[in-house]
């Protein structure tokens, strides 16, 4: 769930910015502290109906611009998440092996 929390954070600072608008000028809007767009924008902090129907309201955007192909980008973030991880794996594995290499390991 954290993820879509983070895509719709995500599309929602898009919209703002392509809107033109200040994060602290959309929290103003929509009666929110910046902290806490911030918050949800950066996906920390859910985000609720009732935000994004302010949010909707304000920039005159589509509801379904927050979710539009919401579980493609799920599953292509966690596509990346794994090759990220496997990356990390595979550069540990590199570092082993020369450190094997360097160091003489009796009967080998």
């Amino acid at each position: 769930m954290q993820k879509e929390f983070s895509i719709i954070g995500n599309r929602i600072k898009a919209l703002r910015v392509g809107y033109g608008m200040k994060q602290s000028e959309l929290a103003k809007k929509i009666g929110m502290s910046q902290t806490n767009l911030s918050n949800v924008e950066s996906g920390r902090t859910a985000v609720t109906v009732q935000v994004l129907l302010k949010i909707h309201d304000v920039l005159g955007c589509k509801l379904a611009d927050f979710f539009v192909d919401l579980d493609n980008d799920v599953e292509e973030t966690a596509k990346e998440e794994q090759g990220a991880k496997q990356s990390i794996e595979l550069e540990e594995a590199v570092q082993i092996l020369k450190l094997l290499k360097a160091v003489k390991i009796k009967g080998l």
